[in-house]
């Protein structure tokens, strides 16, 4: 059984379809990438697959369920989702932050009880965060932001994850920490799906890429067979020449 999965999946707003026929089944262990350029949809895809924008057509399954038969609850306790940003009017401690993960496993109204709290230190140790938990989530910088909302998915024990642009504010040290993290999930039987755009990392994590063009055309496919020169600089718009130059030349 896929952990995740879409079929025929349409997705945009009212007015402006961003991308259609989107087909994929993700099971436990395994990473799809999600690249494309800046506005192509990947974040909205990721929206849709959480059931925070509906689809335009298609269907979206969770496990056996569809997800529109699901509870927030129910889809918070199956999939973590990594934002590229945290905003909010609160300024909440670290360790707070990632408790809130653990709110979808408690009853109406319940305080986080010892193996909540233990799940929250476990995954803020894991991120190297360990000794920023009494620290007020808005004093840190925003690569620090990055790692906490990466354990608050942790602390969650989902199995699935979903994760937009998880390297994008990180220095080099602390994007090396988060794809070992990453890689270390799926060897765990954990269902990661990401956005990045740096190619090298689909081909460091993910098996298969879903890539969404500028015009909503949807391809996917093993990560190595897809992701040629070629391919990349029709997707990205670039000749082949520039990226020969970019890191991308040492990652093949």
């Amino acid at each position: 059984m896929s952990a995740i999965s879409a079929q025929a999946l349409a997705i945009g707003y009212p007015r402006r379809t961003l991308a259609r026929d989107i087909s994929f089944a993700l099971s436990a262990g395994e990473a799809l990438a999600v690249l494309g350029p800046n506005g192509s949809g990947k974040t909205t895809l990721f929206r849709t697959l959480l059931g925070l924008l509906p689809a335009i057509d298609g269907k979206v399954n969770i496990g056996a369920h569809a997800l529109h038969t699901l509870a927030p609850a129910d889809i918070a306790r199956a999939v973590a989702y990594v934002p590229q940003t945290a905003g909010g009017a609160f300024d909440f401690s670290v360790t707070e932050m990632v408790e809130m993960a653990r709110a979808a496993h408690l009853p109406w109204y319940a305080t986080p009880g010892k193996h909540d709290r233990e799940c929250a230190r476990a995954a803020l140790a894991v991120v190297g965060m360990g000794a920023f938990a009494a620290r007020r989530f808005f004093e840190l910088s925003g690569g620090e932001r990055q790692l906490v909302l990466i354990a608050r998915a942790l602390a969650s024990e989902a199995k699935t994850i979903l994760l937009d642009e998880p390297t994008a504010s990180l220095d080099f040290g602390n994007q090396l920490r988060v794809l070992d993290e990453i890689a270390r999930l799926k060897a765990q039987g954990v269902a990661i799906l990401f956005t990045t755009h740096h190619p090298e990392q689909a081909l460091q994590l993910a098996e298969r890429t879903l890539a969404i063009d500028r015009q909503g055309v949807v391809s996917i496919g093993a990560t190595r067979q897809m992701l040629t020169s070629a391919f990349l600089a029709d997707l990205y718009g670039v000749s082949e020449e520039t990226l020969a130059r970019s890191s991308f030349k040492n990652a093949m």
